[in-house]
């Protein structure tokens, strides 16, 4: 009660805890009580696994009914444990930080990556991405495999279809070429999740990935039809010799984390990891931009006008930014094949891995409200010995809705 007044209604026993006073969406106390079985279906299931078995004395009114928390507040995230169980704590327990909650934004994301442009056809020559991100994927059953987070923040929820294909240093010669890249390439589908943590200036980034690497994820296809279609290019030869049909099964995490934030400059350090069959690695590095934009964590980089007004963020950004990360490398299955299949007429050695890697990218990115241009310009280290340094740019248009 306001002013600590205790009700004078008796007390009442309640099995388990719904919600408690000291949060502060416990903005105020009601004096009623809503059974366990009246509860939405929706919070019901999440809230299944965490009610505590012993009977809780409890008085009336410092309950906040959760029929009521979740006409009010519908955007809380309860794919995460700080949330399910801040709402059944005790009230003995001390304060929890805030819970998190679930964007409401939606970004539609379409990323093109071909070393065309830097007049190279080998190596990582081409990909293509399709992301989309909305709350409704939070259902998603493979959201709750992704990292959960411990503090406040708000999480953004996506499914990506990606397709990357790589070639050896030259496409027009047939057969085998021995000591260079095999063809190679793979598609799948992603589930990914970030957290945006504005207040400690950090972002959560996982993704699982299954699909396919081998003929079967149509990389020659593609090749094949964009060489035909462009009339100066030659018909690509060795794609008989690729990779083999194998399962791709990865999860991929990245952290980054703020530790300059001035107006018109942001320098971050990251970290990132793989594991799976087609790649396992770790790595970080830096990332620096500078010009005109909005907090790095307040949104995915931009939102629609709309919220820009509600936010008083600016609605034009422009900005050159700069990501240099270095990598070790555990397994390449593009490189040495599936970790299943063993078929591959031809693979590079784990001995003639480079196991160090570098990559280092610098571009430009333009929004105007919901619409997003940026491009950026990419230089990877050899990946293998005797190879060479690769070029390669990436063109990304981005719409928030």
């Amino acid at each position: 009660m306001p002013n600590g007044v205790r009700s004078t209604e008796r007390p009442i026993y309640y099995r388990g805890e719904i919600a408690r006073s000291t949060h502060p969406l416990t903005s105020r106390a009601i004096p009623e009580t809503i059974p366990f079985s009246k509860l939405t279906p929706k919070y019901k299931s999440a809230l299944s696994g965490y009610l505590p078995k012993q009977v809780v004395r409890r008085n009336p009114d410092i309950l906040f009914p959760l029929l009521n928390l979740h006409s009010q507040y519908p955007d809380l995230d309860l794919n995460e444990p700080t949330s399910q169980r801040f709402l059944v704590a005790y009230i003995e327990t001390g304060p929890y930080p805030s819970m998190i909650t679930l964007s409401r934004e939606r970004y539609f994301h379409l990323q093109l990556d071909n070393d065309i442009f830097n007049y190279t056809d080998r190596y990582y020559t081409n990909g293509i991405r399709f992301t989309l991100i909305t709350p409704g994927l939070s259902q998603n059953p493979l959201s709750r495999l992704l990292i959960p987070y411990w503090s406040r923040g708000i999480n953004y929820y996506g499914i990506s279809l990606v397709q990357d294909m790589y070639t050896p240093s030259t496409t027009k010669i047939g057969g085998i070429l021995e000591g260079d890249r095999p063809y190679a390439s793979y598609l799948y589908i992603g589930s990914s999740k970030i957290t945006n943590d504005a207040f400690n200036k950090v972002r959560v980034s996982s993704e699982i990935q299954i699909g396919i690497i081998g003929p079967s994820s149509l990389g020659e296809y593609v090749q094949r039809t964009f060489h035909n279609a462009v009339p100066a290019n030659n018909e690509p030869l060795g794609w008989e010799f690729q990779i083999q049909n194998d399962l791709l099964l990865n999860y991929v995490v990245r952290i980054e984390k703020g530790i300059v934030s001035i107006p018109g400059l942001n320098i971050l350090i990251h970290g990132s990891g793989s594991i799976g069959t087609v790649y396992t690695n770790i790595g970080g590095g830096a990332y620096i931009r500078s010009g005109w934009f909005n907090s790095y964590f307040m949104n995915l980089f931009f939102s629609k006008r709309s919220l820009n007004r509600l936010r008083n963020a600016r609605n034009v950004q422009f900005y050159f930014f700069a990501d240099f990360s270095g990598k070790a490398i555990g397994y390449d299955a593009t490189l040495q094949g599936g970790m299943f299949n063993r078929t591959s007429p031809y693979t590079i050695s784990a001995d003639n891995i480079n196991r160090l890697m570098f990559t280092g990218s610098g571009g430009i990115a333009l929004s105007y409200g919901g619409i997003q241009l940026k491009g950026e310009q990419f230089l990877l280290s050899p990946e293998f010995v005797n190879g060479w340094w690769h070029k390669w740019l990436s063109i990304g248009l981005t719409f928030s809705f």
